[in-house]
């Protein structure tokens, strides 16, 4: 037990810490490339918090379960808006770049595609080949348009390279607090007589997303909502092509229905309502943070009777 509360403790201290010097570094990053910062969160901040979790589901893939790569990326890609976005913009109101809806609307895109692909019930190795090629294409596109490290002045923009890698080390850093957090969390709920159903529903399934709420957090009361933004739109984007695409690759994935029939559809409608809100007022306001919790609420009352009643 007193493991555990000090595993929590310090896991706490990495999460909250680490996400500190990764908004600070990300916004250092954009200013020494001389890009946005919601550029630089859509791309390398994103890659530095799911990352672990792309490799995580390649594992899971490797070892005969590439099932639960589509669950974590279609999970994950609801929490990071509903939940993440849904507190952020509670906190304070998210006003972004006028171009930020673009990326919202590819992410919409790339999300429908891959409910196309689940149709038959099957992802095969081809769907998930289509998948990591639109990653890479979508990154191509990105650096031709906005990325031109080879005019960057010598002086002036500090050294965006070191910040890059500080970027990548502390998102790694929140990573690992995270999984301390989650870890420790779900034993102590246990030696609690927590009900199994609410740690699933709580505690796993937001855990996956917990870098990415620490850092958005972090950037809301910093006042870097670009990077809040831009840091879940991209980790959306890479969970659907590279975590989906990689698993799948490895392994053709079997698509559970309720995933399918009721998780994705929720999905896109959170993906619909921020790429609305991006594209006609620029911001996520308070009330379409409020939306985005409700929705969130109704997906926890809706899963805990599926459990409850035991309901595949």
């Amino acid at each position: 037990m007193i493991v555990e509360i000090v595993a929590f403790i310090v896991g706490l201290a990495l999460l909250i810490k680490g996400s500190d010097f990764f908004v600070e570094a990300a916004s250092r990053v954009a200013k020494g490339f001389g890009v946005s910062e919601f550029l630089i969160a859509l791309v390398l901040a994103s890659i530095a918090t799911t990352l672990p979790e792309v490799t995580v589901s390649a594992i899971s893939s490797y070892q005969g379960e590439p099932e639960i790569a589509l669950g974590n990326a279609i999970g994950s890609a609801f929490a990071n808006i509903a939940l993440i976005l849904g507190i952020s913009s509670l906190l304070r109101p998210l006003k972004v770049e006028r171009t930020a809806w673009k990326n919202a609307l590819f992410m919409i895109g790339v999300t429908a595609y891959s409910g196309l692909l689940m149709y038959d019930g099957t992802i095969s190795r081809l769907d998930g080949a289509s998948l990591v090629l639109i990653y890479f294409g979508f990154l191509y596109y990105l650096y031709k348009k906005h990325m031109t490290l080879e005019d960057l002045p010598e002086g002036g923009r500090g050294n965006p390279k070191r910040d890059a890698l500080i970027m990548f080390g502390s998102g790694l850093v929140v990573v690992a607090g995270a999984k301390l957090v989650v870890d420790s969390a779900v034993t102590l709920a246990m030696a609690f007589g927590v009900p199994e159903v609410v740690i699933g529903l709580t505690m796993v399934s937001i855990g996956t997303s917990l870098p990415e709420l620490t850092n958005s957090l972090m950037a809301t009361l910093k006042r870097l909502p670009n990077i809040s933004v831009g840091n879940v739109i991209g980790a959306n984007i890479l969970d659907i092509l590279m975590v989906i695409g990689i698993a799948s690759l490895i392994n053709p994935i079997q698509v559970d229905q309720t995933i399918y029939t009721f998780t994705l559809p929720l999905t896109l409608l959170v993906m619909a309502i921020l790429t609305g809100a991006l594209r006609i007022t620029g911001r996520v306001s308070r009330v379409t943070g409020g939306v985005f919790v409700a929705i969130y609420g109704y997906f926890l009352y809706v899963y805990y009777f599926m459990y409850s009643s035991g309901a595949p």
